[in-house]
């Protein structure tokens, strides 16, 4: 089983995930998951970047936090072949904290991040250097011809919702859709076939 995640969080060094999705596939089905937590605060530019405010996010979470949903996510990722994200190094630090404050430990057995193993593929040059830069998620998504309305019916279809970039959700779903149709055409991906 693949799993694939993003994470939204209050900052950019270890604060607190706020938004956590996957979704888990199989050769036989694919199921989705999604949770908000409450927090203690949000950086402001990070609110900018997500739209959610700790007052929000003390709403959608019902007041609950990481710890609240760990047994359940703890599960998911142990039973997971490999874990796949878009910026593997951000996403685990962040599950590696939340991991330790409930005193237990985050593994993952196997994992590929899209960003690194995609740089070649894509080819971005820098603005200010030589050689590529890391492709941002809406430029693989580009890149492998997976277009925001491609991401809208299939988030309408796994989270029963539209989205944009930048809500975990959508950024899960574009995961997940673009390295599917890189699975079947670029040697990239290919190394996911036997996790399936």
């Amino acid at each position: 089983m693949i799993l694939y995640l993003d994470t939204e969080t209050t900052g950019l060094y270890p604060g607190q995930i706020c938004q956590l999705s996957y979704i888990m596939q199989t050769k036989d089905k694919t199921v989705a998951k999604n949770f908000f937590f409450s927090v203690d605060f949000v950086e402001p530019s990070a609110q900018m970047v997500h739209g959610f405010s700790a007052e929000l996010l003390e709403k959608l979470s019902n007041g609950k936090c990481f710890g609240a949903f760990l047994s359940e996510i703890e599960s998911d990722f142990n039973n997971a072949n490999c874990i796949v994200s878009h910026n593997t190094s951000f996403d685990f630090m962040f599950l590696k904290k939340e991991f330790e404050r409930e005193n237990s430990e985050f593994i993952a057995n196997n994992s590929f991040c899209s960003m690194k193993n995609t740089v070649a593929l894509c080819k971005l040059p820098r603005k200010n250097s030589k050689g590529y830069k890391y492709p941002k998620l809406a430029e693989l998504c580009t890149f492998l011809g997976v277009s925001e309305l491609d991401i809208e019916r299939a988030s309408k279809s796994l989270y029963g919702s539209n989205f944009s970039f930048h809500d975990a959700r959508f950024d899960t779903v574009a995961l997940y859709l673009a390295v599917n149709k890189g699975i079947n055409s670029h040697k990239e991906f290919t190394s996911l076939k036997e996790y399936l």
